[in-house]
């Protein structure tokens, strides 16, 4: 090359000498150098300034490339690019070709991709579980618990109270139905307490299971379809839907009753639904335990929805009506509603006018036109005192002396 100028310079072998392609200043060219036949053979100057009487010069900096040159002239030949590198050090030198290393803007988009990713899965941290794992979790088992006259827990917590006499839902869903009978007992001046309870429904193929309390004067049984069933401790069969075991086995919902004998009735029923009736003298307690049940459910035990708030003794009362309507109950028959003095004067007494009148334009819409003022006071009682878990404590006091010493209540 001429001064200043670069180009590129394949080398391979030539007959007879050294061969070189020049160019003007500035100009880019290439130039061919051989091993020939009485010539300067540069074949092994790789990385060389040049070639001086068939010897090499200049100082190594880098490999060259191989390129295929034809048959007949050699198989490969070492391919370099040049450069000047000023006067008096030789007119070319190697120059290595520039690598790009592209790994640290590999690793940098690696990084963001990955950060993205880790930001959408912290912010729908249910939905990758679910496509992970694929398992989608059940609804929880809770319990509903009666007891006394009658205190109640919800399965959402709420503590709701049911004082008239009368056939009450206590679980309405499609499939699973459970009633009670709730009625007063002298103990307790009038207010109910669970006298009978009551299942039927789809889900153990409409039989329907009744279970009493201990004294005949109450019913004394445990029946299947009207049929008496378990007169002493055993197992039933209910159609293959159900299973009944009677012993004296069981916790207690209620420590005062310890000092009786039990009488316990546990029921296994589909859909996961299992009942305890705790069967005393006069009266029964109860302990029901399920999961949600498909396409929601209602009664005295709440909605089960979550929220306690909404199973107030009103709210259920707007729901599913005040008692069991006529055509679905499970009981062959209507109890006799009785509505003691104690409670005349408590209704008149401590149930603020507002409430009261509110409570009887409920009423009217909720019980049939044909309602007997005994029914209706029933009602109106629910409505006014519903709410509150301890109104045997007011209704005590509305009793006379010789009653209360009379039933040793204090």
């Amino acid at each position: 090359h001429q001064h200043g100028a670069v180009g590129h310079v394949p080398m391979g072998g030539m007959a007879g000498g050294m061969g070189v392609q020049t160019h003007q200043h500035g100009a880019v060219g290439g130039v061919t150098m051989g091993g020939g036949a009485g010539g300067c053979s540069c074949a092994g100057c790789l990385g060389s300034g040049g070639c001086v009487s068939g010897s090499c010069y200049g100082e190594q900096v880098g490999t060259g490339a191989m390129a295929f040159v034809g048959f007949g002239v050699g198989d490969w030949v070492t391919e370099t690019t040049y450069k000047f590198v000023g006067g008096g050090r030789g007119d070319l030198s190697i120059v290595t070709p520039t690598k790009r290393n592209f790994m640290p803007c590999l690793a940098l988009v690696a990084i963001l991709v990955l950060g993205v990713v880790g930001v959408l899965l912290m912010a729908t941290p249910a939905a990758s579980t679910t496509m992970k794992s694929g398992v989608v979790p059940q609804p929880q088992a809770k319990e509903c618990v009666f007891w006394g006259d009658p205190h109640l827990v919800t399965f959402d917590g709420a503590r709701p109270s049911f004082y008239g006499d009368g056939e009450y839902w206590i679980v309405r869903n499609d499939l699973v139905k459970i009633q009670g009978r709730f009625m007063g007992t002298k103990y307790t001046f009038g207010l109910a307490a669970t006298q009978k309870v009551a299942v039927g429904g789809p889900f153990i193929g409409n039989h329907v299971i009744v279970v009493q309390p201990m004294e005949k004067e109450f019913g004394g049984s445990i029946l299947v379809d009207g049929e008496p069933v378990l007169a002493q401790y055993g197992t039933y069969s209910v159609g293959g839907f159900a299973n009944l075991t009677y012993d004296g086995v069981g916790e207690l919902p209620d420590m005062a009753a310890s000092q009786w004998t039990k009488n316990i009735v546990h029921m296994y029923l589909p859909q996961g639904v299992s009942l305890t009736v705790y069967r005393w003298g006069n009266y029964m307690d109860l302990r029901i335990k399920m999961a949600p049940l498909r396409g929601g459910q209602d009664g005295s035990c709440g909605n089960f929805n979550g929220d306690p708030a909404d199973d107030t003794t009103q709210a259920i009362f707007e729901r599913v009506g005040v008692r069991v309507g006529q055509g679905e109950m499970l009981f062959k028959n209507r109890a006799t509603i009785v509505f003691t003095p104690e409670m005349e004067d408590m209704l008149r007494t401590n149930c603020p006018a507002q409430d009261l009148l509110a409570s009887r334009e409920h009423c009217q819409k909720e019980l049939p036109q044909e309602a007997s003022t005994i029914q209706m006071n029933s009602c109106l009682f629910d409505w006014c005192f519903g709410m509150n878990e301890h109104a045997l404590r007011t209704a005590k006091t509305y009793a006379t002396p010789e009653e209360r010493v009379a039933l040793g209540v204090q």
